[in-house]
């Protein structure tokens, strides 16, 4: 089966003619809203730098991390065969977007394989961290929860050690507990030496990524 190269969309000077004819480069300070959960999907978004953060509001009023998209990964994906935006998307910190109308990327899709391919895995990988969020939410213990949650985040990597871009009780909402909950389960995987902690790097000792 033939494999295509997927596209850089951050890359401009890289895309064909008319997918740059129509992107736009879009600057976002932190906490704006790049659109509304039900606001009509007309684009997608993908990030040059930064961070976006897509959050959805149940029927019950609890809000629900869906996706934390940082350089190169796409935001309002699903949106593509959508009507509307299925959730907010948020800048958690000052970001750089390209903007890309729903329609012209629609369009283009039967003329660069390229393209389909590139939003094709952007969708999967969205899957795939909403497999994950699940599963994570599905382990009542605190520490069984949060040691899972750092296996995840060095399952790519050669080293053991994570250094968190982020906010703890931004990383506390979206593991489903208080602040005050995940430093307590931090504190005690470090007791129990499963872990070490200096700032915001976490590594995690042999025995607890076995």
């Amino acid at each position: 089966m033939r494999r295509y190269s997927q596209l850089d969309l951050t890359n401009l000077d890289g895309l064909p003619s008319d997918l740059r004819a129509v992107a736009v480069v879009q600057q976002a300070i932190a906490g704006q809203v790049i659109f509304q959960q039900g606001e009509a999907a007309a684009s997608f978004f993908i990030v040059r730098n930064g961070r976006v953060k897509l959050e959805r509001y149940t029927d019950e009023g609890r809000m629900v991390t869906l996706q934390v998209a940082r350089p190169g990964e796409g935001v309002g994906v699903v949106a593509l065969m959508s009507d509307t935006y299925s959730s907010a998307a948020i800048a958690e910190v000052s970001s750089q977007l390209i903007r890309y109308p729903k329609t012209a990327l629609i369009n283009a899709l039967p003329i660069y394989p390229a393209l389909a391919e590139t939003l094709l895995i952007m969708l999967l990988q969205i899957i795939h961290s909403l497999e994950i969020r699940l599963e994570l939410r599905d382990i009542r213990a605190s520490q069984q929860r949060v040691l899972r949650y750092l296996r995840y985040q060095t399952q790519d990597r050669e080293q053991s050690i994570i250094t968190f871009d982020r906010p703890l009780k931004e990383i506390a909402t979206d593991l489903g507990f208080t602040p005050e909950t995940l430093s307590r389960a931090l504190t005690r995987l470090e007791q129990a030496g499963l872990i070490s902690r200096q700032d915001r790097q976490i590594t995690l000792h042999p025995s607890s990524t076995a």
